[in-house]
């Protein structure tokens, strides 16, 4: 009987050990009636690319990022941050920050200028340690509008246009994702 017991105990911590180790973010993300897949199932930095189908890393159109911070406590101050942060890395990007929120909505660009790059991201508690960022983006491709100053305005239209939008979205829906 003893040996059948320590057999039990320790098919549990196994089982227990593997369901730990085999956890992954969710595979799909429905946002503004699209369906973005998980790219990147094995992150070792709790940073989740989700794209739509038949993009990929290094060409899509829009995204949606999950990333965990487990060092960060406060939503506010990391929103603040991570707006000055922008604006550090690229001179000339627009950022619009309501710290009241934890949203962050900007425009930014590659030092080519080969797209231009609408982001709105949102702090949250994460549900372990630390803060998620839940975060949109979406790129205008010089090459597919007829050069830097089309995605420009482009970017900017769409900013202006739809950045209210978005940032109500990923506010509503970033509680319902976690970065575990």
């Amino acid at each position: 009987m003893k040996n059948l017991f320590k057999i039990f105990f320790v098919l549990i911590n196994i089982l227990t050990l593997c369901q730990c180790s085999a956890f992954a973010q969710v595979d799909k993300i429905k946002f503004d009636k699209q369906t973005y897949n998980l790219s990147n199932p094995d992150s070792k930095t709790k940073n989740y690319d989700y794209l739509l189908k038949d993009e990929n890393a290094g060409n899509w159109h829009s995204k949606i990022t999950l990333t965990n911070f487990p060092d960060l406590t406060n939503p506010t101050d990391a929103s603040a941050q991570y707006a000055h942060e922008i604006q550090e890395k690229t001179k000339g990007a627009s950022v619009l920050l309501y710290p009241d929120a934890a949203i962050v909505g900007f425009l930014t660009y590659p030092e080519n200028k080969e797209y231009y790059e609408y982001n709105t991201a949102v702090y949250q508690p994460a549900k372990t340690k630390g803060l998620d960022r839940f975060s949109y983006a979406k790129r205008f491709y010089a090459s597919e509008l007829g050069g830097i100053e089309e995605a420009r305005k482009k970017a900017i239209e769409f900013a202006e246009k739809n950045n209210k939008k978005y940032m109500e979205m990923v506010n509503k829906e970033a509680p319902k994702y976690k970065v575990d």
